[in-house]
């Protein structure tokens, strides 16, 4: 994917949600998903200007395989250089988990508020355009729930974040698909921030399969919390096994 000096059609369905959600944010306009300041329409992403500049750790350098901070951008840190080489290619991370987002993912999550994925989705869509010349990609896949986990919530954030990333993008670049079908969570596992280090390689082993080929194809992983890495580690090997070429962790929020 490539920014385009003609403006490229964006998918049917992507463009009627960005029209639709236009037309809403009309009706209604929006408040910042922090502060509740009103947004002027199609305020992109949904935080006004001073709680976008004050998320914690936006403007950090970080690392470019793990996305921990950093003194100075760089592709791997002394810990990633240090280890072996991961199925992630990459990581994209929009902020710190720290306050006062830390409350917007766990609203999310764990209050059931829908309408929260999408200004997180934004957040990543502008991040990702911010680094779009380093980080081509073809598509968007989400970090999947167990069933059992989905039926209870009822809902996978990390796909609702994804779609509203390909919306948001959908008016300005090539359309970026989202593909929620490629990736299936077998089986729930216990979190891996619960764990000793020896438990933590294990785990998640054997949890995540893949539905067809992904040969050649450079993936998007979506996912709202980045903690120890080793889910959308697994999740990429998984991924490389069908074939893709990069796999990218997407993540809104990354745990210094």
């Amino acid at each position: 994917m490539h920014a385009s000096s003609s403006r490229p059609l964006a998918h049917p369905v992507a463009r009627a949600r960005r029209r639709l959600g236009g037309w809403l944010d009309h009706l209604a306009p929006r408040g910042c998903a922090l502060c509740g300041t009103a947004l002027a329409p199609r305020a992109f992403p949904a935080f006004c200007t001073g709680c976008l500049l004050d998320l914690p750790g936006a403007r950090r350098a970080r690392c470019g395989r793990c996305g921990q901070p950093t003194d100075a951008p760089a592709p791997a840190c002394t810990a990633c250089a240090a280890e072996a080489p991961s199925a992630l290619d990459a990581t994209l991370a929009a902020a710190d988990y720290a306050p006062p987002l830390d409350r917007v993912v766990t609203a999310l999550k764990f209050g059931r508020q829908l309408p929260l994925a999408r200004p997180l989705g934004e957040l990543l869509a502008a991040r990702w355009a911010g680094a779009l010349q380093g980080e081509p990609l073809d598509c968007l896949v989400p970090v999947p729930l167990a069933p059992g986990r989905l039926a209870q919530r009822g809902f996978n954030q990390s796909l609702e974040m994804a779609r509203a990333m390909s919306a948001a993008l959908a008016h300005a670049f090539e359309p970026l698909p989202v593909q929620p079908r490629r990736l299936s969570r077998l089986r729930e596992t216990p979190p891996q921030a619960a764990l000793g280090l020896a438990e933590r390689r294990t785990n998640l082993l054997g949890c995540f399969a893949c539905s067809g080929r992904l040969d050649g194809l450079r993936i998007g992983l979506v996912d709202d919390v980045m903690t120890t890495g080793s889910t959308v580690g697994e999740a990429a090997r998984v991924l490389k096994a069908a074939g893709a070429t990069r796999v990218v962790a997407l993540v809104a929020a990354r745990a210094p």
